[in-house]
């Protein structure tokens, strides 16, 4: 397995906290990837960006200002042991362009860049039709100044547009571009704001027409280390920009494609095999059965689908097997009595960074054990009757050694099989889920022809979560809902949506756990951003209420999205539904929510539709301390 940390920079890319935003220019200049990472005591608290440098210089701050005043203080980190294709996910999911990468003490590892992940794309993504006109966005604004225009005219619309160049051109005819990382050299050589764009553009432009096959450009990219390539018409006229994200986006999904239809591939070698192969769906304290091919659809029936593994197996047949699967062995062949029918079961257990799921492989060998029972009642008759005859004794017992014999052979044939079966049924699930990236699917072709902190923290508080052992505590309401506005706060102002949000005069207090109620905050918020991204929204806004009714405290998470439809509102809470339409909505994040709030704090969840878009409403017993009510 390839980690991020074997492709991660580290020398020039951090400084320490005291820093000031001069010391902080300096090393972007150096470095030449226009980013540093702010560290005290070797602990990430700070990134700066050249977005930042804009933002300084438009608001005319002195270069001695202290670059933690200027930085996003909330970095997104992830384990430097992640895999690469954890990346593709994570940088698109947190609409970032960098990963910082920290170790198992949350100190500074390194960085990983996006234009660092480009040789790690599946080859056969670069085998798919796509041209530059198939990313453009229609009717997409680009936005031009004249070369006498000033550098400080562009700081402006960059900073106002919050986008990472200005092109520079004359009747929409395209000469040069000003970047962020053009602004950071001026900034640097402590230039005049007031010159003109012609002294600091870069030209000549990298252009490209719309029937330009996105390829070529992403080899261009590579080669040049371009990060964007302005698209022209046939008469030179400027017709849109594109960033190595607008292109790495895309791709993303269309090889998504070619995975369903590799796993489809798969599936259909599965149902081959001779053997039963059944997966399971390992989350939050349930095992659901997942998937089966057609002969454990025939020997268990496919009804079996979506349900709890129980349905399956007497409980302590599963916890012998379950026990051994968290303690990190792998089961092998262990004999099982299920039904009328006797199987040697194999399982092994894998996760990655969402999910956990369980393969077993079940080979029927209930003819066998049979034959060798009458055999042997066969054997014990033929003693107690005809002692004399030694000779059919000796050929009796014979036979039944090789009856065993070949069923040891026969094992070392199944094995491999069943272990090829595992990975394919892996390539399953992470696809179904929308987790399986190129480099994740070409490692397991190459073993075959074990994955990878959010979910990051998340997942891993889910699963604590239903650990035995855990007590209650008592914790602040308003400090675990900032925590999770901190969270997603960097999304939401991406996507230029807006939180209401009052704390408290008063402490508030509740019994519960704060990690687990922080993540159902979180799950509310990002519900409210997806649909408010989803259906472009103007103005989008997101309130977040808490009201005390004598010792019941409600909190309320509103929008303005639209609402829920009415016949979907019975449902939301329900495991595996969902009304998203892009790949990442697995449909348990409300499920989770509900059980988190009902089965370990106590309280209540409910879903409605408001004044202009969806209400949930969280109510639970709080602390006998005072709280204030928190009006929108």
């Amino acid at each position: 397995m390839i980690s991020l940390k074997t492709i991660a920079r580290c020398d020039g890319f951090s400084l320490d906290s005291t820093a000031s935003a001069k010391d902080a220019l300096a090393t972007m200049h150096r470095n030449k990837k226009g980013c540093v990472v702010l560290l005290k005591e070797q602990i990430p608290v700070g990134i700066l960006t050249e977005s930042h440098i804009v933002r300084m210089l438009d608001n005319e701050l002195p270069l001695e200002t202290p670059a933690i005043d200027i930085c996003v203080k909330k970095v997104i980190s992830a384990n430097e042991n992640r895999p690469i294709d954890f990346a593709f996910e994570f940088l698109s999911k947190n609409q970032i362009r960098r990963i910082v990468l920290t170790d198992g003490a949350n100190r500074f590892s390194g960085i990983v860049l996006q234009e660092d992940l480009f040789d790690y794309l599946d080859k056969d993504v670069y085998k798919i039709d796509l041209k530059l006109s198939d990313i453009l966005k229609s009717g997409q604004h680009v936005t031009m100044l004249g070369r006498d225009e000033t550098v400080r005219r562009a700081l402006a619309l960059m900073r106002r547009l919050r986008i990472g160049s200005i092109i520079v051109g004359d009747k929409n005819r395209p000469e040069g571009i000003v970047t962020e990382k053009d602004i950071l050299e001026l900034a640097y050589k402590e230039g005049n704001p007031d010159d003109s764009l012609q002294k600091h553009m870069s030209a000549p432009l990298f252009t490209a027409k719309p029937e330009t096959a996105v390829t070529s450009i992403i080899d261009v990219m590579k080669r040049k280390g371009f990060r964007r390539v302005v698209v022209t018409d046939r008469d030179g006229q400027c017709i849109g920009i594109l960033t190595d994200r607008d292109i790495l986006k895309q791709i993303r999904g269309n090889y998504t494609k070619i995975l369903q239809s590799k796993i489809r591939h798969a599936q259909e070698i599965m149902d081959m095999l001779p053997e039963a192969i059944v997966e399971v769906f390992d989350a939050d304290g349930h095992q659901v059965i997942h998937w089966m091919n057609k002969k454990a659809a025939a020997l268990f029936g496919e009804e079996l689908i979506d349900k709890e593994i129980d349905r399956l197996f007497a409980p302590s047949q599963w916890d012998s097997i379950y026990h051994e699967l968290r303690s990190g062995s792998m089961v092998v062949e262990k004999k099982m009595i299920i039904g009328k029918r006797t199987f040697e079961i194999s399982s092994s257990a894998s996760e990655n960074y969402t999910n956990r799921y369980i393969k077993l492989i079940f080979n029927d060998v209930t003819s066998h054990e049979t034959a060798k029972q009458n055999l042997q009642a066969r054997i014990d008759e033929e003693m107690n009757k005809r002692l004399e005859h030694e000779y059919l004794l000796m050929q009796q017992s014979k036979l039944a050694t090789m009856g065993e014999m070949i069923g040891h052979i026969a094992h070392q044939w199944r094995q491999p099989l069943a272990q090829i079966g595992g990975i394919f049924m892996n390539l399953d699930a992470a696809a179904s889920f929308g987790e399986l990236s190129p480099e994740y699917l070409q490692k397991k072709i190459r073993r075959g022809n074990t994955l990878l902190k959010y979910m990051s923290q998340t997942i891993e508080d889910f699963r604590r979560f239903f650990e035995p052992g855990k007590e209650k505590e008592r914790f602040d309401l308003h400090a675990h809902i900032q925590n999770a506005i901190h969270i997603i706060q960097a999304s939401l102002t991406y996507h230029h949506i807006k939180i209401e949000y009052t704390p408290p005069k008063n402490s508030v207090f509740i019994l519960g756990y704060p990690g687990e109620f922080s993540q159902v905050i979180l799950n509310l918020i990002g519900n409210a951003k997806d649909v408010l991204v989803d259906r472009n929204v103007e103005e989008p806004t997101i309130w977040i209420d808490v009201h005390r009714r004598g010792e019941k405290i409600s909190i309320h998470i509103m929008d303005n999205g639209g609402g829920i439809e009415e016949k979907n509102l019975p449902n939301i809470f329900n495991p595996y539904f969902t009304t998203k339409k892009h790949k990442d909505g697995t449909g348990l994040g409300l499920y989770i929510s509900k059980l988190i709030i009902e089965s370990k704090i106590g309280g209540k969840i409910y879903a409605l539709n408001g004044d202009g878009g969806a209400e949930f409403v969280i109510e639970i017993d709080s602390e006998p301390y005072p709280v204030s009510v928190i009006a929108r």
